[in-house]
């Protein structure tokens, strides 16, 4: 059993870290979606040819 004397334990990240966590994996989301909506463009209407 823990001691009765033992500080609040401290949580594993801070406000501040959570946030900064949380913007970077919305960022890593939103852009993964982004590449994939561009590759499903890029594939579904056919390149005007590249003829030089």
């Amino acid at each position: 059993m823990p001691d009765k004397k033992s500080p609040p334990r401290r949580p594993i990240l801070t406000r501040k870290e959570q946030t900064i966590l949380a913007f970077l994996l919305a960022l890593l989301v939103v852009g993964g979606i982004v590449r994939k909506l561009r590759m499903d463009w890029h594939t579904s209407s056919p390149v005007p040819g590249r003829q030089s």
